[in-house]
């Protein structure tokens, strides 16, 4: 694993398109404060509104089902599909479907809990996010190692470092 280190973002967002243009990767950065054009594509939001229409459909059907065909119970002289009386617990667990999943996507897209990265050895990530600005390139494919570094030559790091992974 290769580490490098910044000191401006606009240094790191150049590294970051040099590294994009060549093709080297997999890359992560590590930054005191988001960058200001970083690319944001979270898949979070869109499983967290699949998963509440998702969990507000299953519970209407669920109601729906258990009312008119399993346990159908006359009261009053109202039909069995009343389904407005259906919507707030819908609601309700399509909210904590919604929420649920949310949680568990950030978990996993995030590989959390985690308590130990091997490029925390790096003596550059002590400065990580409080004025430096980190590029990590983790693979164990030599040549694009080897890559990475021609690169990092012509980018001039205030420091590289080698980690084991």
């Amino acid at each position: 694993m290769i580490v490098a280190m910044f000191d401006a973002e606009t240094k790191l967002t150049h590294a970051l398109e040099r590294f994009r243009a060549a093709r080297v990767g997999p890359v992560e950065t590590y930054t005191p404060a988001p960058m200001q054009n970083a690319e944001t594509g979270s898949p979070i939001p869109l499983i967290i509104l699949a998963m509440g229409l998702l969990g507000t459909a299953t519970s209407f059907a669920l109601q729906t089902y258990s009312y008119v065909y399993a346990y159908p119970f006359e009261i009053g002289g109202r039909p069995n599909f009343a389904w407005a009386s259906f919507i707030p617990t819908a609601f309700e667990n399509g909210v904590l479907a919604a929420i649920v999943a949310g949680f568990l996507a950030f978990m996993i897209i995030n590989r959390m809990p985690r308590l130990y990265e091997p490029v925390d050895e790096a003596a550059s990530m002590r400065r990580a996010s409080r004025d430096r600005w980190i590029l990590q390139v983790a693979t164990d494919d030599e040549t694009v190692l080897e890559r990475a570094r021609a690169l990092l030559r012509d980018l001039r790091p205030v420091l590289v470092e080698e980690v084991p992974a």
